[in-house]
């Protein structure tokens, strides 16, 4: 019989902040055996690791993600 595993879902989300590379190394120096991450593609094309569509539950304001993932606009596109 194969042991459990120990999974980090969105790493060590339960004291760091989730799909972080800090919630990440935490994870692994804790014992965890995997980390389980979200990726989803923004309307740009590009990859971002973020379980929510929206950013409100993890940055407490309500805003759905940028359609670029470009820094400047981005920032751009929180100004606004």
């Amino acid at each position: 019989m194969d042991p459990l595993l120990k999974i980090a879902h969105r790493g060590y989300s339960a004291r760091y902040p989730e799909n972080t590379l800090l919630a990440f190394k935490k994870a692994t120096a804790a014992g965890a055996d995997m980390i389980e991450l979200d990726v989803r593609l923004s309307q740009d094309g590009r990859l971002v690791v973020i379980h929510d569509e929206r950013i409100d539950r993890t940055a407490k304001r309500i805003q759905r993600l940028p359609r670029t993932t470009d820094p400047g606009t981005a920032l751009n596109h929180r100004r606004n």
